[in-house]
């Protein structure tokens, strides 16, 4: 929406590709998180092993939000800190998921040993 609204140069900062591919990737990365989540969910209630689609869920959606929320903090600039947009928050706590309750590098860990079959790095 921002994107939209905010106008440099008498056009808005969305028009440009340095804004748009940005959130565009972003958008991408949600939705094929998302997928990977109904992926695992639909396992689970089924009650077939969802360990590998699980870890990878969280994996990518992890990713997802913290590359979303730092495209968000670069499309607002310095009015991602004033607290009437409720920016910094959400970037701070995006930050949080890939390291709780469990970290990227574990899930990272977990797909190469458990499911690419290579040897255990730690």
């Amino acid at each position: 929406k921002y994107a939209n609204e905010r106008e440099v140069f008498n056009r808005p900062i969305g028009k440009n590709q340095g804004i748009q591919f940005p959130i565009a990737e972003a958008y991408a990365h949600a939705e094929a998180a998302n997928l990977m989540v109904q992926t695992a969910a639909s396992l689970f209630e089924n009650g077939i092993n969802c360990g590998e689609e699980a870890n990878m869920a969280k994996y990518l959606a992890s990713e997802a939000s913290w590359k979303a929320a730092d495209m968000c903090m670069q499309t607002h600039g310095g009015f991602a800190f004033a607290k009437e947009y409720d920016i910094e928050r959400k970037w701070r706590e995006a930050r949080l998921y890939r390291i709780a309750p469990i970290s990227s590098n574990l899930i990272l860990s977990f797909i190469a040993e458990k499911v690419l079959g290579l040897p255990r790095s730690y």
